[in-house]
């Protein structure tokens, strides 16, 4: 087996540090995680990560906006509320290291400042639930950050909690994935959305 080519050059030495502390971070979290851990798993020199991203902390915040990034470009713009809604829940299904990353930032407790700079697809969402309010299609006297929100929380908190809500609810016997787009489908019926058939 040939052995792997070490990155160089700026852009090459980052992005490799990004894929990796995405794999550990999500994996192991960020306290369970060192600079070197990093380096070592990127195939560069510790010294680098220090150079290009001057700390462990805005490393995590970098990783975890690559990672939105990828989620962000796995969806493309959905004609509808709805559409984007499926969409994003098919990238976070995909993408499981956002997520991961995520809940391990939160869990640990050890970040500083900000968890991401900015949050498109939550500006998005909120916009297309407000156009699709004066439609009709959506509930009229909810907040539309509310609704976004509330949407959020379901499906992140079925990844995050998927084993422990299906075996509680006694909801295991079924395909996890069809049983969780059920329990999304009826969050779109509380809110007046048109439920599409599963695929």
């Amino acid at each position: 087996m040939p052995k792997k080519r070490k990155p160089h050059g700026r852009d090459e030495v980052m992005a490799s540090v990004l894929e990796a502390a995405s794999e550990l971070f999500a994996n192991k979290g960020v306290a369970g995680v060192s600079v070197r851990d990093i380096a070592a798993k990127a195939g560069v020199n510790h010294g680098l990560i220090h150079r290009h991203f001057g700390s462990k902390e805005v490393l995590r915040r970098q990783t975890q906006e690559k990672l939105s990034a990828d989620l962000i470009g796995e969806m493309g713009p959905g004609s509808s509320f709805e559409e984007t809604m499926s969409m994003a829940w098919a990238a976070l299904l995909k993408h499981d290291a956002y997520w991961r990353v995520l809940a391990r930032t939160l869990l640990d407790g050890k970040w500083q400042g900000e968890i991401q700079s900015d949050f498109p697809f939550v500006d998005l969402a909120v916009q297309m639930a407000k156009k699709e309010q004066e439609q009709g299609r959506v509930i009229e006297d909810a907040d539309p950050k509310m609704i976004v929100a509330g949407i959020m929380a379901m499906a992140l908190g079925l990844e995050v909690f998927q084993d422990y809500i299906l075996t509680a609810a006694k909801l295991k016997d079924g395909d996890p994935l069809e049983t969780k787009a059920n329990i999304l489908n009826f969050w779109r019926n509380l809110i007046k959305l048109k439920e599409e058939p599963l695929e």
